[in-house]
């Protein structure tokens, strides 16, 4: 008995140790790439089958002997064993095949890359900031493939980039895609967020993806996710800043006066026929030949460089603050940004604030906040905009006098004394600003295991404020035979003040639940959820003329032509959406999307306010099989995906398309009295709709051991339903209707092609190459209208949107017999004059004769980012490029003098005219007026296919035993260039990445940089 009471005792003994020995471990997966949790980590005690997966926040709960080692696995990480000696683990992955097991974020939620079935581009945040750009949209360019981004501008504050995602997706709707900034649909557009505070940003490209987001997903969107403060229990602080010099990229070299008066000369002989005509006399040419310019009788300005005064300089400076701890988290980020045009009164200043705060109550509520002030201040000058005086400075006569004094400006040569230099110095300016303010808080809730809720209430608020102040200029004239100035008058006669304010507000609600479980083999993701939106409008506006004294510009002080107006609107938006997410054994993925949208932007009595927009996609981790285990060491993951879906668009100007409108100042004559009244001018269709997309996409991925990615799709968009103007009878005195009747396609593919490897200890190089296609083709008009024309472009069945469309030339006629043996034109043709081809055969060139001649939306875009590390220093080289695009020249920037409304000169390129000695010129013989050499035609659309080296980066990390000594974490200075060779066949001094090319345009800046990254 006592032997067994003995072994009873022992047996608990040894009970009690191996329960004391066990422990309950906590923890949480990260990615070292980002930060990021992990998500769908195995997590097993070695030696042992059983284990655990964490979950979406990368976290994971195991029973594990102290002593004993932990195997975190996962697809996209390097296996790591850890040793157990408490309760709690936090362990960090470092990522390898491409960031696979990454958690991204995609519409209402997160995924694991791996498991992604939608065509969906991620870039994170050291992705974009190797650039130092002024504006976001531009970061963009050239890092997505399909993604077209084109850069307009380089005013300051109206800089930045055109986006098309996949093509053109509208002729009369917008075509930017949707930007939604964490999971808030933002009003504001995606420059008004300062790169700095970027985490992400993940572009949504097909209708799997998309589709989430209903009724304005057509065009693709844009997700920004903004960082938020680490758990580290350490306070961190970083400033970042640079200083920029900026310089244009082309622009148009002018002709000097001697070349413009002596050419005038020539374009008036040709068009007279006789020898003996001029414009300009010999003798003065000869004075001016042997005289030097001297402001009084012989000027010759160089009108660019006069207007060219400002320093262009751009600073940027911005401090991030994040302190964090186990429950409360806060990052902070304040950006300042001054961005100095090229002439004056050109300038942009950006102030931007943001904090996100974080508060975990307990293990199953957290709450998260959002506030972000934003203020931009915009400065142009008033009487005209900064383009179209840039535009004048280019093609105006040299002769004219620009400034003679301090406020004594000449009359540039023109009758209406117009002067682009005192335009832009002295005759007022336009001063808009901008203030927004986005407050947001929301929750997640963890109730059960597997359960999360989570839901936001956010309300942007913001006021546009614009200010136009004009003042009159002082215009003089030379007296040569005093040898001073006379004045002549005031220009532009009236001086006036304008004013502007409006009241924005959206507010928007949203709640969602999700569920994430799994069951042996099977993965199953849940979630469901709903949003409204309510955007609201008031706005008011004043002017008054005649200022006594126009250096106090204050509505008040005006005496004569006194207005007012107002308006309000507002649109209301809800939807109901949800996912499912299967996968089976991790190889075979299912996705399904829908939302039930509703807009008050159409019909509730016709039942048009709703519609419902699904898509589904598949994937197949084909090396997960068994059957391709021989190719491992070859290949490591390899994908196929598929997809298709529906989605709409409903970014039609106006927020009531569907009702009669009626616009004011209209007056009626009733019993012999003028009485002021209303009307409706424009018909309308109670039945208008969204635009519909039906999108397929199939797609490859894969990812090689020797660190190789590559990543192909294809794709088919049909654009259904589209919004067209319906001509009525020529009885009708109202304008077109809307109607739902067009269609188009956008067909295309994209290839991406990655290699990163570490060669040495010290050497590391990632090359990134991209190129893609995608064409418009239009497929269906309304009944009643073959084409759409608009002047130069015109839209037609069977060719992509907006062509250009015009006479095929021929080249030139080169003598009288030229012209005998040639078929008739619609004018008389002489020598020197452009040949155009007779297309029907009927031996005359006439209307119908016309075809389609090119068309402006770029193909074949292509990128190459070239990265070197070497211990200390990082070199980056990025080339971007489009392999086809037509431009078309026209205006100043084509045809030798000609303005629509200046006294114009003449450019160095137009110097290569036809003559019988040169009959292979660049430019038609000579004319006062460009007549019907500039008739639309093929000869004025020119190659503006181009390769751009975007930017080059060089950084140096500064060695930490340096700044140890002055308590600095990590620093980092680096030196880069923007847009510094551009290699193509367009004309001599103009941007090809600009599409319309008739010298009115802000050009685009070759930026030169420094700057320095410090974290303490």
């Amino acid at each position: 008995m006592k032997k067994l009471s003995f072994l009873a005792c022992l047996l608990l003994l040894l009970f009690q140790q191996a329960i004391a020995q066990t422990n309950k471990v906590s923890g949480r997966v990260t990615s070292s790439g980002t930060g990021n949790p992990a998500e769908g980590i195995s997590v097993v005690v070695k030696g042992k089958q059983s284990g655990t997966t964490t979950g979406t926040n990368g976290e994971f709960n195991i029973l594990a002997d102290k002593g004993s080692e932990l195997v975190f696995s996962g697809i996209g990480f390097a296996t790591k064993e850890v040793k157990v000696t408490g309760n709690s683990l936090d362990v960090t992955l470092q990522t390898t095949s491409g960031d696979l097991g990454e958690v991204v974020v995609v519409g209402y939620g997160t995924q694991k890359k791996k498991d992604l079935t939608g065509s969906v581009i991620i870039l994170k945040n050291e992705d974009l900031m190797k650039r130092q750009v002024p504006s976001t949209s531009q970061l963009l360019q050239g890092l997505a493939p399909g993604v077209t981004v084109s850069q307009q501008s380089g005013r300051p504050g109206a800089d930045g980039a055109n986006i098309n995602i996949r093509g053109i997706s509208s002729i009369y709707a917008s075509s930017y895609p949707l930007i939604v900034i964490d999971g808030f649909p933002s009003a504001l557009g995606i420059d008004d967020i300062d790169p700095n505070a970027i985490e992400s940003i993940t572009i949504l490209k097909d209708a799997s993806s998309t589709a989430i987001y209903g009724s304005r997903a057509s065009n693709g969107v844009i997700l920004l996710t903004t960082k938020k403060a680490s758990k580290n229990k350490e306070l961190q602080i970083a400033y970042n800043s640079y200083v920029s010099k900026q310089k244009a990229t082309n622009i148009p070299q002018r002709a000097n006066a001697v070349d413009f008066m002596t050419l005038s000369n020539v374009a008036e002989q040709n068009r007279t026929g006789n020898p003996a005509a001029f414009i300009y006399s010999q003798t003065l040419i000869d004075k001016y030949k042997n005289t030097a310019p001297n402001n009084l009788d012989v000027i010759d300005n160089d009108w660019v460089a006069l207007l060219f005064t400002n320093r262009a300089l751009l600073q940027n400076h911005n401090i991030t603050i994040n302190a964090g701890g186990e429950n409360l988290s806060m990052f902070t980020s304040i950006s300042y940004m001054d961005q100095q045009g090229l002439i004056p009164n050109s300038n942009y200043r950006k102030t931007d604030i943001r904090m996100n705060p974080e508060y975990k109550i307990n293990s199953k509520l957290s709450i998260n906040a959002q506030l972000n002030y934003n203020e931009n201040r915009t400065v142009t000058p008033s009487t005209s905009s900064a383009e179209f005086i840039i535009k004048q400075a280019i093609g105006i006569i040299p002769i004219g006098g620009a400034k003679f004094g301090p406020d004594m400006y000449g009359n540039a040569g023109q009758s209406n004394n117009r002067n682009p230099l005192a335009q832009a110095e002295a005759a007022g300016t336009t001063t808009t600003i901008y203030r927004s303010l986005l407050s947001k808080i929301g929750f997640t809730y963890k109730p059960i295991k597997n359960i999360l809720v989570e839901a936001f209430w956010a309300r942007q608020f913001w006021i546009p404020n614009t200010k136009s102040v004009v003042k009159n200029v002082n215009i003089y004239q030379p007296n040569i035979g005093t040898g001073s100035y006379d004045f002549s008058g005031v220009w532009p006669g009236t001086n006036s003040v304008s004013e502007s304010y409006s009241t924005n507000i959206r507010t928007s609600y949203s709640a969602q639940v999700s569920y994430n479980g799994r069951y042996k083999l099977h993965a199953v993701k849940v979630m469901a959820g709903t949003q409204t939106e309510l955007t609201t409008y008031r706005g008011i506006s004043a002017g008054r003329t005649n200022f006594t004294n126009q250096d106090l510009p204050f509505l008040s002080l005006g005496t004569q032509n006194q207005t007012s107006a107002g308006g309000a609107n507002e649109l209301a938006l809800a939807g109901f959406f949800g996912r499912v997410n299967y996968a089976y054994n991790d190889k075979y993925l299912l996705e399904l999307n829908g939302r039930y949208d509703g807009t008050s932007k159409f019909s509730q009595t016709q039942d048009k306010q709703w519609g419902f927009f699904p898509s589904a996609s598949i994937g197949w981790i084909f090396t997960s099989e068994k059957f391709l285990s021989s190719i491992s060491n070859i290949l490591s993951f390899g994908k196929l995906r598929a997809s298709i879906g529906s989605l709409g668009n409903q970014a039609l100007g106006g927020n009531y398309p569907f009702v009669s409108t009626y616009d004011p100042n209209y007056n009626a004559y009733f019993n012999g009295t003028t009485t002021s009244g209303y009307a409706i001018t424009t018909a309308t269709n109670s039945a208008i709709s969204w635009e519909k997309s039906n999108q397929t996409n199939f797609g490859l991925d894969l990812n090689f051991v020797n660190g190789l990615t590559v990543t192909a799709e294809y794709y088919i968009r049909d654009l259904n339903n589209m919004i067209l103007l319906k001509p009525l009878p020529g009885f009708y005195t109202l304008s077109s209707p809307y109607v739902n009747a067009g269609s188009m396609r956008n067909k295309g593919w994209e290839l991406t092609v990655n290699y990163r490897k570490k060669i040495s200890k010290d050497v590391g190089i990632n090359i990134t190459a991209m190129v893609s296609d995608v064409k418009n083709e239009v497929t269906q008009l309304t009944d009643g209208v073959p084409y759409i024309d608009n002047g130069l472009a015109r839209t037609q069945v069977g060719q992509a949107v907006n062509s250009y469309f015009g006479y095929r030339n021929l080249g030139y006629f080169q003598s009288a017999a030229d012209i005998s043996a040639s078929p008739t034109h619609f004018f008389v043709p002489q020598p020197g004059d452009i040949k155009y081809d007779d297309l029907n055969g009927d031996s005359k060139v006439d209307a119908n004769d016309r075809t389609f001649i090119g068309n402006s939306f770029p193909r074949y875009e292509y990128s190459l980012n070239l990265g070197v590390s070497y211990k200390n220093f990082d070199l980056s080289i990025f080339f971007q490029g489009v392999g086809k695009k037509n431009t078309y020249l026209t205006g100043t920037g084509a045809y030798p003098f000609y303005a629509a409304d200046y006294i114009p000169g003449i450019l160095e390129i137009h110097k290569d005219f036809w003559t019988s000695t040169n009959p292979n010129a660049a430019f038609p013989r000579l004319l006062p007026a460009i007549g019907v050499n500039g008739t639309n035609s093929s000869f004025w659309v020119k190659d503006a296919s181009y390769l751009r080296l975007k930017n080059i980066n060089l950084s140096y990390q500064i060695p930490s035993s340096l700044l140890n000594k002055v308590h600095i974490k990590s620093a980092k200075i680096f030196i880069s260039g923007q847009n510094l060779l551009t290699f193509t066949n367009l004309f001599k001094g103009f941007d090809p990445e600009i599409t319309t090319q008739d010298a009115q345009f802000y050009p685009l800046m070759k930026t030169f940089t420094g700057g320095v990254n410090i974290n303490f």
